[in-house]
Protein backbone atom coordinates (compact mmCIF):
# COMPACT_ATOMS: atom_id res chain seq x y z
CA UNK A 1 0.00 0.00 0.00
CA UNK A 2 1.22 3.04 -0.80
CA UNK A 3 2.27 5.56 1.52
CA UNK A 4 3.71 9.27 1.49
CA UNK A 5 6.65 10.58 3.78
CA UNK A 6 3.80 12.98 5.38
CA UNK A 7 1.52 9.93 6.22
CA UNK A 8 4.35 8.22 7.67
CA UNK A 9 5.17 10.54 9.67
CA UNK A 10 1.92 11.70 10.97
CA UNK A 11 0.79 8.29 11.36
CA UNK A 12 -2.11 8.34 9.71
CA UNK A 13 -3.79 5.91 7.46
CA UNK A 14 -4.24 6.76 4.05
CA UNK A 15 -7.95 6.41 2.53
CA UNK A 16 -7.12 3.35 0.64
CA UNK A 17 -5.40 1.42 3.66
CA UNK A 18 -8.51 2.41 5.49
CA UNK A 19 -10.80 0.74 2.79
CA UNK A 20 -8.50 -2.35 2.26
CA UNK A 21 -8.31 -2.69 6.17
CA UNK A 22 -12.25 -2.25 5.99
CA UNK A 23 -12.97 -4.98 3.90
CA UNK A 24 -10.33 -6.97 5.12
CA UNK A 25 -12.37 -6.83 8.57
CA UNK A 26 -15.52 -7.68 7.40
CA UNK A 27 -14.12 -10.65 5.08
CA UNK A 28 -13.62 -12.13 8.76
CA UNK A 29 -16.21 -11.06 10.58
CA UNK A 30 -18.67 -11.88 8.03
CA UNK A 31 -17.56 -13.78 5.25
CA UNK A 32 -16.08 -16.70 6.79
CA UNK A 33 -18.98 -17.24 9.13
CA UNK A 34 -21.50 -16.95 6.36
CA UNK A 35 -19.54 -19.56 4.48
CA UNK A 36 -19.81 -21.67 7.71
CA UNK A 37 -23.88 -20.92 7.49
CA UNK A 38 -24.17 -21.46 4.15
CA UNK A 39 -22.52 -24.67 4.22
CA UNK A 40 -24.32 -26.07 6.69
CA UNK A 41 -27.85 -24.89 5.99
CA UNK A 42 -27.68 -26.04 2.17
CA UNK A 43 -25.73 -29.81 3.82
CA UNK A 44 -28.62 -30.38 6.14
CA UNK A 45 -31.79 -29.02 3.76
CA UNK A 46 -29.97 -31.75 1.04
CA UNK A 47 -29.51 -34.81 3.44
CA UNK A 48 -33.09 -34.01 5.08
CA UNK A 49 -34.09 -34.43 1.22
CA UNK A 50 -32.26 -37.71 0.66
CA UNK A 51 -33.48 -39.36 3.59
CA UNK A 52 -36.89 -39.07 2.82
CA UNK A 53 -39.22 -41.86 3.27
CA UNK A 54 -39.44 -44.43 0.21
CA UNK A 55 -37.56 -42.19 -2.23
CA UNK A 56 -34.93 -41.95 -0.31
CA UNK A 57 -31.66 -40.62 -2.70
CA UNK A 58 -33.78 -40.44 -5.42
CA UNK A 59 -34.44 -37.00 -5.74
CA UNK A 60 -31.17 -36.52 -7.10
CA UNK A 61 -30.84 -38.60 -9.85
CA UNK A 62 -27.16 -39.49 -10.77
CA UNK A 63 -25.83 -37.82 -8.03
CA UNK A 64 -26.04 -38.82 -4.70
CA UNK A 65 -26.70 -36.12 -1.84
CA UNK A 66 -23.21 -36.79 -0.34
CA UNK A 67 -21.38 -35.77 -3.58
CA UNK A 68 -23.19 -32.57 -3.46
CA UNK A 69 -22.73 -31.42 0.11
CA UNK A 70 -18.82 -32.24 -0.07
CA UNK A 71 -18.63 -29.79 -3.14
CA UNK A 72 -20.68 -27.39 -1.76
CA UNK A 73 -18.10 -28.07 1.30
CA UNK A 74 -14.92 -27.63 -0.36
CA UNK A 75 -16.47 -24.44 -2.15
CA UNK A 76 -17.38 -22.84 1.63
CA UNK A 77 -13.81 -24.28 2.73
CA UNK A 78 -12.46 -22.22 -0.17
CA UNK A 79 -14.78 -18.91 0.24
CA UNK A 80 -13.72 -19.05 4.56
CA UNK A 81 -9.90 -19.48 3.41
CA UNK A 82 -9.56 -16.53 1.49
CA UNK A 83 -11.55 -14.44 3.97
CA UNK A 84 -9.31 -15.84 6.95
CA UNK A 85 -6.51 -14.91 4.46
CA UNK A 86 -7.59 -11.62 3.96
CA UNK A 87 -8.27 -10.86 7.16
CA UNK A 88 -5.07 -12.17 8.42
CA UNK A 89 -3.19 -9.83 5.53
CA UNK A 90 -5.63 -6.97 7.55
CA UNK A 91 -3.34 -7.54 10.68
CA UNK A 92 -0.33 -7.77 9.15
CA UNK A 93 -0.56 -4.78 7.54
CA UNK A 94 -1.91 -2.86 10.35
CA UNK A 95 1.16 -4.77 12.47
CA UNK A 96 3.94 -3.25 10.21
CA UNK A 97 2.46 0.49 10.05
CA UNK A 98 2.53 -0.06 13.78
CA UNK A 99 6.08 -0.61 13.91
CA UNK A 100 6.62 2.01 11.47
CA UNK A 101 5.03 4.54 13.61
CA UNK A 102 7.95 3.56 16.60
CA UNK A 103 10.54 3.73 14.12
CA UNK A 104 9.93 6.60 13.08
CA UNK A 105 9.65 8.12 16.70
CA UNK A 106 6.86 10.95 15.65
CA UNK A 107 4.61 8.94 18.16
CA UNK A 108 1.85 10.36 18.54
CA UNK A 109 -0.47 9.63 21.08
CA UNK A 110 -3.87 9.97 19.28
CA UNK A 111 -2.44 8.19 15.95
CA UNK A 112 -1.13 5.37 18.45
CA UNK A 113 -4.55 5.05 19.76
CA UNK A 114 -6.36 4.61 16.53
CA UNK A 115 -3.69 2.12 14.98
CA UNK A 116 -4.61 0.02 18.03
CA UNK A 117 -8.30 -0.04 18.20
CA UNK A 118 -7.53 -0.91 14.42
CA UNK A 119 -5.59 -3.63 15.26
CA UNK A 120 -7.44 -5.26 17.85
CA UNK A 121 -10.77 -5.37 15.09
CA UNK A 122 -8.08 -6.95 12.86
CA UNK A 123 -7.41 -9.11 15.40
CA UNK A 124 -10.61 -10.01 15.97
CA UNK A 125 -11.53 -10.55 12.61
CA UNK A 126 -8.49 -12.43 11.89
CA UNK A 127 -9.77 -14.75 15.21
CA UNK A 128 -13.10 -15.29 13.87
CA UNK A 129 -12.48 -15.52 10.71
CA UNK A 130 -9.59 -18.74 11.56
CA UNK A 131 -12.11 -20.29 13.74
CA UNK A 132 -14.84 -20.86 11.12
CA UNK A 133 -12.48 -21.93 8.56
CA UNK A 134 -11.20 -24.72 11.55
CA UNK A 135 -15.63 -25.31 12.24
CA UNK A 136 -15.59 -25.84 8.90
CA UNK A 137 -13.15 -28.40 8.21
CA UNK A 138 -14.36 -30.13 11.26
CA UNK A 139 -18.29 -30.14 9.76
CA UNK A 140 -17.14 -31.16 6.44
CA UNK A 141 -14.69 -34.40 8.34
CA UNK A 142 -18.13 -35.82 9.79
CA UNK A 143 -19.20 -36.40 6.64
CA UNK A 144 -16.54 -39.08 5.82
CA UNK A 145 -17.59 -40.83 9.40
CA UNK A 146 -21.10 -40.78 9.17
CA UNK A 147 -23.76 -41.29 6.69
CA UNK A 148 -26.16 -38.92 5.46
CA UNK A 149 -29.16 -40.90 6.59
CA UNK A 150 -27.23 -41.87 9.69
CA UNK A 151 -29.36 -41.83 13.27
CA UNK A 152 -26.37 -40.12 14.27
CA UNK A 153 -26.79 -37.70 12.22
Amino acid sequence: MGTTAADRNSGILTNRQKLFLALSAMAGLFGAPGAWLLQVMVSETLAAQACDGPTRGARFGALHADAWVIAISIGAISVAVLCAAFAICGFVVLGRRQNQLKTSRADSSAAAAELRRKRFIALCSMEIGCGFVVGLAFTTLVRFFLDSCSAWH
